[in-house]
Formats: C-alpha cells, structure tokens, sequence
C-alpha cells in the first residue's frame, strides 16, 4: 500500500545514515529524497549534504506538479563556516503545478566527514525538518490516509486569520486560547500550554500558521504521531469544522414586539438579516455562545431596576422572550428591583438529568443564567458582548441554578475586570449585595431561602468557564436530535 511504502522508505533513508556512520565515501554527496503520490501527482522532497571537502551540489526536483524543500533553523543559517546546511526554501506550494526556476538550496560545507556521529544526527534531522515542512502544507509523508483536505486548510486558514489580531501573521499563547473560544471548543489552561508548546518549536513565544497546521495534521493523525491528548484535540477540530462556516453579526439581528405589554400575548421575537433575507431565528439556539474575539453573547432577559420576570420561552417555537407566569397571572419580583442586569446564554442548558458533583444537584432545564454588573441599563431582548469574570453555584428549589457574573466589554469598568478577584478589589460589596438579592427574593412570597453551594463562594473565571462549557455540551446533546423545545 502507498502508506506501507512510505514507511519503508523512510526506514531505508535512516538506515542507509545509519550506515554512513563508518563508511568513507570521499567527495560523494549523500542525497536524500522523501516522496509519495498525493492525488494526480507525486510530492518529492529532497535535500542533499556533501562529504567533506566536495563540491556544492542543488538537490533537483524531478518533473512534478509540486516541490518543497525544507529551511534550516534561521540561527544554523545565520552562523559561520562550521553552520552545517543553509537553506533557501522554494517559493512553490503544495497546491501549485510546474517547477519553479529557483528551486535550489544554497550550501555550504559541513567541514564533516559522514562518520562522525554528530553529522549522522543532523541528518535524521533533516528528515524530520522535511516532513514536518510537508506537514506544514497540510500533507502526512507517512500516512497518506491522513492529509488534511485542500477546503479544510482553507478554513483553518480562515479561523487563524480571525486570531491574528495584529495582522502580523503570528500568534501568542492567549490568541491561540482566543481561537478556540472563536471555534466554539474552548480549552483550559493546561490543554491550551500543551497544544501551544507543541506549536512553538523554536520557542519563540509566537507561532505562524505553519507551525499551527503542522500540529493539527499530526493532531489529525490517527498513528499515534501525538500523544493521546493530541488525539483529544483532533475529535475537536473534526467538530468545530462540521459547523464553524461562517460569522454571527450582532448588526443583522433584530426584535419584533408583538402582543402589548404586559399581557399574556407579549413576545419579544428575534429576525436575522441573513444575506438580505429576513429570516425568524432562535435566540437560544441560533445565536452562537461565544463570539469571535473570545468573549460571549448574552442575551438580556429582565433589564436593572426592573422587575417583570421576563424569560427565554424554551418551551415555544423559535424561542421567543415572554413574560414568566404563576397561575395563569404575570410574574413580577416583589422583593425588589433587580440590581444587575440578569439574562441568559444561548446555547447552552442545564441538563435536569446530570447531578453536578459541586452543587450536589441536577440541572433546572433551562439556559445558564448570567448577572451583567456594568453600569448601562441593557433592553430586553438586546445581545451583548460580555467577559466572564466568575459564578455562583445557586440551588434553586432543589435544582441547581448557575449564576454567572459578567461584564459588558464595552462597560466603563470592563478594561479593569478580569477575574472575580478584580470585581472584589474594583466594586467591594456587589457580589454579597447579588448573592443576598437572590437568596432573598422569593421569601416574600413565603418560600424558603435560596441555598449556595461551594460555601457559598464567587468561583473564578476559568471555573466559571468550565461551567459554561459543560452546559454548552449538554445543549449540543439536546439539539443533535433535532430537538428545540424542552
């Protein structure tokens, strides 16, 4: 099979360097050429490295549609006569035909005989350097079954992009976290230091897109070239490409009134302008939770110094916001204003079958709740962009009812909240004010106090994260079969 060859030929390549070790082979050059059919043609990559005291020669591309040959490190190339190999990388890629005119590698000698161990090691090197340049271009050297597609390149090409704020064409570790959020598969801390350090091979604390599709072909691999967490991180990317095609623009969207105010009737419905088309949506599930910058979108239910009991219709067609009710009459908090503005995440539910290990409790069957703590009053209805700072664990009733806090990123305070420590130091008070106005609400009513789990602590914003990640799994699982309504 094409894969089997591969992998024969490269064991003979290293074999033959192995070899080489104690062979005196004069003035010959020692090439070394990698190639396997991918698609109509035929993908070569060659170098070749003079013994010592002979004569410069360019490796030769042989007539196929596309030639790649790899660069050495920019400090190898950089040093003095003793640097080893310099090389000149093509300017043809994988996805180009024809030969290109300066497809050469410029080179210096190694001032090294082949039996000396150390050039032996930078040989196997070499090989290593030129797949992993293949690798780069989406292309698997040793498991033809495995290349990415030429459309799915395109489109982490895309997504990169979104992540390159700078427009430099690199970047750093926490726009590689915010291009998860951006795919909708968020990682942790942990996760997103173990992929980055994969990435950054020069430890140059930035990574170009090169160096990001080359792990992801690896991560794509199914021959254990990663370690098992590669692997998780493949099944999350086949994922996110199943349903990242295209981008959310919160200027298409609008609401409608319809019913009057306070009634029954009363709906606030959601319209996307999609492509000139006017098309009903679902605030729950068509509005996408995260945003493309790595924050989320909240969608404003009950605005500050309110009191109608507005909610996320989940139980109607499209999802509609209506007005709670109790025995057939409008629902309105007589406890007291509320102080924040409360909505909700779309995308996101908590599974009334999954008993959560902190709460001790299971889910309440709707979206995760969020309290937005900025200083403008946000309408009903309104989708904002927010940064998660932290949450409480809320027990409702005997289910559990996350709170998470956020800000709006366009808030006055936002540019000096960050975390939960930060709300603590830059506004002392909200988080015990917030945590009594819901535990107390409904005791005007004569029901008993609302309880909080984890001691009744504001836990931080990775856990807060962690959080909503979970709930946003639990909606895909209600959604996958087609279901709208709960």
């Amino acid at each position: 099979s094409p894969d089997s060859a591969m992998n024969e030929q490269v064991q003979l390549i290293e074999e033959a360097l192995r070899r080489a070790r104690g062979a005196s082979l004069g003035a010959l050059p020692l090439d070394i050429a990698v190639s396997r059919p991918y698609g109509d043609s035929t993908v070569t990559l060659r170098t070749q490295l003079p013994a010592k005291g002979g004569s410069q020669t360019a490796p030769q591309s042989s007539g196929l549609s596309a030639a790649v040959v790899a660069d050495h490190a920019a400090a190898q190339a950089e040093a003095g006569d003793k640097a080893g190999v310099k090389r000149t990388m093509t300017s043809m890629s994988f996805f180009e035909g024809g030969r290109h005119p300066n497809a050469g590698v410029e080179r210096r000698d190694t001032g090294a005989s082949y039996g000396e161990e150390g050039t032996v090691a930078a040989l196997m090197t070499e090989i290593e350097r030129l797949k992993r340049k293949a690798l780069s271009r989406g292309v698997n050297l040793t498991s033809p079954q495995e290349d990415v597609p030429a459309e799915d390149v395109a489109m982490l090409k895309q997504v990169f992009m979104l992540a390159d704020t700078s427009g430099d064409g690199l970047i750093g570790y926490e726009e590689l976290k915010n291009l998860h959020y951006v795919l909708g598969e968020p990682l942790t801390d942990e996760e997103t230091t173990t992929a980055f350090k994969a990435m950054d091979i020069n430890k140059s604390g930035s990574i170009t897109f090169d160096d990001f599709l080359a792990w992801y072909t690896l991560a794509h691999s199914t021959s254990g070239m990663l370690s098992k967490k590669g692997q998780a991180y493949t099944l999350r990317f086949k994922k996110i490409m199943s349903h990242f095609e295209g981008q959310f623009d919160v200027k298409n969207l609008t609401t409608m009134i319809s019913g009057q105010p306070k009634s029954l009737e009363f709906r606030v419905q959601f319209h996307y302008n999609d492509r000139g088309q006017l098309k009903q949506i679902s605030p729950w599930h068509d509005i996408p939770l995260y945003t493309t910058d790595g924050h989320l979108h909240l969608i404003t239910e009950i605005p500050k110094f309110s009191r109608a009991k507005f909610e996320i219709a989940t139980g109607e067609e499209f999802n509609p916001i209506k007005q709670d009710t109790k025995n057939g009459k409008l629902r309105e908090y007589k406890y007291g204003d509320m102080l924040f503005n409360y909505g909700a995440f779309p995308q996101t539910w908590e599974d009334p079958n999954h008993m959560s290990p902190d709460t001790g409790f299971k889910g309440d069957n709707d979206p995760i709740d969020a309290c937005e703590i900025g200083v403008a009053r946000l309408r009903t209805g309104s989708v904002t962009k927010v940064k998660v700072l932290g949450v409480l664990g809320m027990i409702d009733d005997g289910e559990t009812d996350w709170k998470v806090i956020c800000i709006n990123v366009d808030d006055v305070m936002a540019p000096r909240l960050n975390d939960i420590g930060d709300v603590e130091r830059e506004m002392p008070g909200i988080i015990d004010v917030m945590r009594e106005w819901l535990r107390m609400y409904k005791t005007v009513d004569g029901k008993p106090e609302n309880m909080f789990a984890l001691e009744e602590r504001a836990m931080n914003r990775d856990y807060a994260l962690g959080v909503i990640q979970e709930t946003h799994q639990f909606w895909k699982s209600l959604t996958q079969g087609g279901r709208t309504t709960v």
